[in-house]
């Protein structure tokens, strides 16, 4: 049987920012690591959302696929690398010892974490998907480049996804998956820097209280569901375009790269027209003079 190193932290329920839980893991580093990261961003939750009570959570970070759904179910799609069961209190995350890299270990801790934070916060109410891994996404500071890119593509080519579809991202593939999780955080974040802590606030306690997603929407912005995916859509097609395509990918150096080849092809083909003009004028006004016959000069008389 795998030996884990099991690392237990215990608080006093009062010091909310410093939850209860206890973290097993393969690799010590893991388990300090991880520890380190969850301090700060219950610290970074509870400064947004307030006080968070978290009585019990067990987190375990794996060094085998086979441990990793054992703990976290089969229902977790082939990409997950990371997974929150609010109602089990259990956080399961793959060591990077055992995936690709895509995300780090501070990554993943502070999203699953953020998770259960929002769930306890929520008196186990469901938020929306989108909401859920927006403030997770946001918390985890994973957002980068690719994921900027993945929503200019989506724009300009007509694959953005619904919000109400993001509810079903476990079914999710290739690059919808990017797309949504990318969606996700850019929706939380719109709603943030647009309606603030306090809607945020709002818009969380109707949820807890059990209201209706529309009535907790027109109590947090004056709008419901609809018109705030609205105000959302416009500012994705606002922000990203076919511009921002251009300068957030290799695009740019593409247009570049083609500029200078067809630039190249041009200069040459106008060479040649040039020298075939040449060419054909060197026909008709020829250089090559004759002058006659020279009479061969007597050798026995000397040259002046």
């Amino acid at each position: 049987m795998k030996r884990f190193i099991l690392i237990f932290f215990l608080v006093c329920p009062a010091a909310s920012a410093n939850p209860d839980y206890r973290i097993f893991a393969d690799i010590p580093e893991d388990a300090a690591y991880a520890d380190s990261v969850i301090r700060v961003t219950a610290a970074r939750i509870e400064s947004l959302i307030g006080p968070i009570r978290i009585d019990s959570l067990d987190i375990f970070i794996v060094t085998s696929h086979e441990r990793f759904y054992s703990l976290a179910g089969n229902s977790v799609p082939d990409w997950g690398i990371g997974v929150a069961i609010p109602y089990r209190h259990r956080i399961v995350i793959k060591s990077p010892l055992i995936t690709r890299g895509d995300k780090s270990l501070g990554e993943l801790t502070a999203h699953e974490f953020s998770h259960i934070a929002l769930a306890t916060a929520l008196g186990f109410q469901q938020a929306p998907r989108w909401l859920d891994e927006g403030m997770a996404m946001y918390f985890s500071a994973e957002w980068g480049w690719g994921d900027n890119l993945a929503v200019s593509w989506a724009v300009v080519f007509g694959g953005i996804i619904p919000l109400a579809k993001i509810e079903h991202l476990n079914r999710f593939e290739g690059d919808m998956v990017r797309v949504a999780y990318s969606q996700s955080y850019l929706a939380f974040r719109y709603f943030l820097d647009t309606y603030g802590k306090s809607g945020l606030n709002i818009l969380l306690q109707n949820i807890r209280a059990g209201h209706r997603l529309d009535y907790a929407f027109i109590t947090a912005t004056g709008a419901d569901y609809n018109a705030f995916e609205q105000e959302y859509s416009a500012h994705l097609h606002r922000r990203y375009n076919i511009v921002a395509l251009i300068f957030d990918s290799n695009l740019l150096w593409i247009i570049m790269a083609l500029i200078v080849v067809i630039g190249f092809v041009l200069t040459r083909r106008r060479r040649k027209k040039r020298f075939r003009e040449f060419e054909e004028r060197e026909k008709y006004h020829s250089t090559d003079f004759d002058y006659g016959e020279v009479e061969k000069p007597d050798e026995d008389k000397p040259w002046d």
